[in-house]
């Protein structure tokens, strides 16, 4: 078991075969990621067949002592949905993207709430010892990849069909990089755009499920949560955990003590950057690492057994940062070959692997 009791350990898309294998050797977190379009293939309708199967796999952690998370399946939205005025977001350039427009139509959001209410309806939430929220269209809180501003729809531009509680684009005729803006508007449509994100995680706590490029996809941590406001049972998660951006580099204990405005943070990692950011807003912290594959480039990492590989790198990480949860990505992997549950275990318990070379 786990010699950090503050820190508790689970993996993502935990597969139900090998729950109670995990729970007995520390990994006591599952994470129960639901897919909308399985669950709801039309408006209203309930797969009997796959909701069966979900409830199968959550008795089966249930059943190993594991808590379990609940991923939303926002992101995998029926063909159906695609089909509501304003369903998808449009960039600087016209081009539209395949992601469903959370943040900007009112359309996609409704439809959404129908689906959770029934979610809510099915299983019960008090099973769940936390819920994930992403912005909906993307399985993280980001706007879709690219490097363009996806902010340019009709209902982000005029209003109309727009999301509640969002205000529409306040420089409808500018596009990004291109003249005509003062600094401090800049300033304010970022902020707007940002905002967005706030406001769809806003609005998802609200639907009684819980009591450059970065600037583009949203990534702008310090104002998307210096916009959440005073935010109760919130975790700041953190997916991109050893990603060796700043070395990999381990919070500290002066973190707090430094403007978020200082120089010097330029050059730390991503997860000492967010939780600084969250601790300041008084968040707990989370997070998981980066899939193997994605990217391929950070795949020899992901199976460095070594002090200096991603699990150990991730693991000191998240003891450093005083992280509440720790998810490896992805389950499957700790049993396909990739790298073995053995090593994830005896990591977990600061202990020498058994035997790095197979799985058990």
């Amino acid at each position: 078991m786990s010699t950090d009791l503050a820190l508790s350990y689970g993996t993502l898309d935990t597969q139900a075969s090998t729950a109670g294998i995990e729970s007995q050797a520390g990994v006591t977190m599952a994470m129960f990621e639901l897919n909308w379009a399985s669950f709801e293939p039309r408006p209203g309708v309930v797969s009997a067949s796959y909701l069966a199967t979900m409830r199968s796999y959550l008795q089966a952690y249930q059943t190993a002592g594991q808590r379990v998370t609940l991923g939303l399946g926002l992101q995998n939205p029926p063909s159906w949905v695609f089909s509501l005025p304003g369903s998808r977001y449009v960039d600087q350039n016209g081009d539209v993207s395949s992601e469903a427009d959370f943040v900007f139509s009112q359309a996609v959001r409704s439809a959404a709430e129908q689906y959770l209410s029934l979610v809510a309806a099915a299983l019960p939430l008090t099973d769940f010892w936390a819920i994930r929220l992403t912005s909906g269209g993307d399985g993280e809180m980001l706007y879709p990849p690219g490097g363009t501003y996806w902010a340019f729809a009709a209902p982000a531009l005029t209003g109309t069909g727009l999301a509640a509680g969002m205000a529409p684009n306040p420089y409808p005729n500018w596009r990004p990089g291109q003249p005509g803006l003062r600094p401090a508007q800049i300033d304010r449509w970022v902020n707007w755009y940002v905002g967005g994100l706030a406001n769809v995680t806003t609005w998802q706590m609200q639907q009684n499920l819980s009591d450059t490029e970065t600037t583009a996809v949203g990534a702008v941590w310090d104002r998307y949560y210096g916009m959440l406001g005073a935010a109760t049972n919130v975790m700041a998660y953190i997916s991109s955990v050893a990603d060796r951006s700043g070395d990999d580099d381990c919070g500290q204990a002066t973190d707090t003590l430094m403007p978020l405005t200082c120089d010097e943070m330029d050059s730390w990692s991503a997860t000492r950057w967010i939780t600084r950011v969250a601790r300041c807003r008084g968040l707990a912290v989370g997070g998981e690492n980066p899939g193997y594959g994605l990217p391929d480039s950070l795949n020899g990492h992901y199976t460095n057994p070594s002090a200096a590989g991603m699990m150990a790198s991730a693991l000191r990480q998240a003891r450093s940062c005083g992280f509440t949860v720790f998810y490896w990505a992805h389950d499957v992997h700790l049993w396909d070959g990739t790298i073995p549950f053995t090593q994830y275990a005896a990591m977990i318990a600061d202990v020498p692997a058994p035997d790095l070379g197979r799985t058990t």
